[in-house]
């Protein structure tokens, strides 16, 4: 026999047996697929549980011994075979060592049935269905990614996982919403959200608690890019301590708009009055509430007030002055402006600034300083904004040039690399300036900008911007803002007023203005982050990940917080 024609029948051979090996993989496969769980324990007890030669294995002697096809059709007799083997013993070896492979290969697809004795490896199932619907509920997974998951656990050995994503989460079944003030509508409540944010704190501080301090924050929120169906959430943040902001939906809202009168509140409202006298019970003490802000951008605000818009000429909510009309409105007055007061909005004083009445004047609250001007979209998104868009495209006089653009863009690159961790973001061209979000404003603002534009903004206008820069710095701080409010009050007057002379009596719309007045809820209700949108803004983003099609997305919603819910 020659050697080539040797080594193509070892070859043919070589292919047809590994062949017939797929083959009854493949056969195995289907039949535990479709077996019962008797099946499953006598095949388990046949390949683990003793030392004998598996079934696969007696499969693969059976298939080797009845293979009769002629040579002609590239398959090799058994005679063949035989002196195959004895042409070269080395190659045999191969085969050999192939064969134990291959097999090895197809023993790791084998499931080992639960009645094995050896179940050193298989997980704690009771842990592993406790920690599931947590990491579900933070990476967002859906239900259906979710039920594939669970099936491949089960298949492996983990039966005594739950079947579906609903029985893992708990789901709830029916949610039953309302129509209100032209919207779907579902309350969820405020005592029960405390409760259930106030059981995550340490116990030693459950224990000493007295008062919990609450805030509330009402925005619209859009869902889809290529629909008007939006959501307007009542949400509300339990502040305790040093810990952060814990918030929570008391009222979710869903329509083609905003919603069309202020019923939508009633039941916070009422809700709020029975708190508001009696507190809750929380381990058999009583804890009271304390009502501190509504922390809702310009829009929001206006509507919960039933108030004029900021774009009218009575529309700052601070103050009673008349707006001037520069193009736009703006607000001239600085040190001359009347404040409102609680008593002048209830009895509306000025009628020219209110539409009607507003239930939130059934709450024991201020109506002007239980509102405050809104550190996020006021200050960030719209002063430090504005002023960067003049740098870049206003007038001549104080416009940047392209050289001087690409130099402050390429320190705030280099700066990249420099900043910590703690930050959401980091450093962005000013290229990008359009696609900015409020916290890298907030970081321009505080951080960054006083290094970039140091030698490259001109002289009168770096200043300028160093007010804002420490004024605001002041009053965000925790301590500083104790101690210099009055100080950081008197800079940010500064700025307004160097403002106008800078940029022209158009600089001072309705956010600049603002700044006159935020020192004074800062006097009030404490350093910035105490009434900042911004947790409120993440969460919003939660609600919106949370809807997975288009239909039904606020029923969608509520299930995926109940879900959140039956974690702990």
């Amino acid at each position: 026999m020659h050697a080539s024609e040797s080594k193509e029948r070892r070859k043919r051979y070589k292919k047809a047996w590994m062949h017939g090996a797929r083959s009854v993989q493949r056969k195995r496969c289907r039949e535990i697929g479709s077996s019962d769980s008797e099946d499953e324990n006598q095949y388990s007890n046949m390949h683990v549980n003793t030392g004998e030669n598996s079934s696969i294995s007696s499969s693969k002697s059976n298939y080797e011994s009845n293979i009769h096809v002629h040579e002609d059709q590239g398959i090799l007799s058994d005679g063949e075979m035989v002196a195959c083997e004895n042409d070269s013993i080395s190659d045999s070896n191969q085969v050999s060592q192939s064969e134990s492979e291959l097999w090895n290969a197809i023993d790791q697809h084998i499931v080992i049935s639960s009645d094995s004795e050896d179940n050193s490896e298989i997980p704690n199932q009771e842990l592993l269905s406790k920690l599931l619907p947590s990491w579900v509920n933070e990476n967002n997974i859906s239900h259906n990614s979710t039920d594939k998951l669970l099936k491949m656990l089960k298949f492996i050995g983990l039966k005594q996982l739950p079947a579906t994503a609903r029985s893992l989460l708990k789901t709830k079944r029916h949610v039953d919403t309302k129509k209100v003030s032209g919207m779907d509508y579902f309350y969820f409540g405020i005592e029960e959200g405390i409760v259930d944010n106030l059981k995550k704190y340490p116990e030693k501080l459950q224990e000493n608690v007295q008062q919990i301090d609450i805030c509330f924050n009402i925005d619209g929120l859009p869902l889809f890019k290529s629909s008007r169906t939006s959501l307007w959430p009542i949400l509300c943040g339990l502040s305790l301590e040093k810990y952060p902001v814990a918030v929570f939906p008391v009222a979710l809202c869903l329509g083609q708009s905003k919603p069309k009168d202020l019923n939508f509140m009633n039941d916070a409202i009422e809700e709020l009055q029975r708190l508001n006298g009696n507190g809750f019970q929380f381990k058999e003490r009583t804890i009271q509430i304390k009502i501190c802000s509504f922390i809702c951008d310009a829009p929001a605000k206006a509507m919960i007030k039933n108030v004029k818009l900021y774009s009218g000429y009575y529309g700052c909510d601070k103050c009673t002055q008349t707006g001037v009309w520069n193009g736009r409105i703006t607000y001239q007055e600085i040190d001359t402006a009347q404040p409102r007061t609680d008593i002048s909005f209830r009895s509306q004083s000025q009628p020219e600034h209110h539409h009607g009445n507003t239930p939130l004047t059934n709450l024991p609250i201020d109506m002007t300083k239980a509102f405050p001007v809104d550190y996020m979209h006021q200050t960030c998104l719209g002063v430090m904004k504005r002023l960067l868009l003049l740098w870049l495209r206003g007038k001549r006089d104080f416009k940047l040039s392209a050289q001087n653009k690409d130099q402050i863009s390429f320190k705030l690159l280099q700066l990249r690399k420099a900043i910590p961790s703690v930050f959401a973001r980091k450093p962005r061209s000013l290229d990008d300036v359009d696609r900015w979000k409020a916290t890298e404003y907030r970081q321009f603002l505080l951080y960054t900008g006083k290094i970039v534009l140091k030698d490259i903004l001109r002289p009168e206008l770096y200043s300028h911007f160093m007010t804002l820069s420490v004024g605001i710095g002041i009053i965000v701080s925790p301590e500083l803002s104790k101690n210099h409010q009055m100080y950081a009050e008197n800079l940010l007057k500064f700025f307004i007023a160097q403002g106008r002379e800078i940029y022209g009596p158009e600089f001072l719309v309705y956010n600049v203005h603002s700044m006159m007045h935020i020192a004074d809820d800062v006097k009030n209700l404490g350093h910035l982050d105490k009434f900042s949108a911004f947790p409120y803004e993440n969460y919003m983003q939660k609600l919106k990940k949370a809807v997975h099609s288009g239909k039904c997305p606020l029923i969608q919603i509520i299930k995926r917080i109940f879900e959140m819910k039956n974690e702990t």
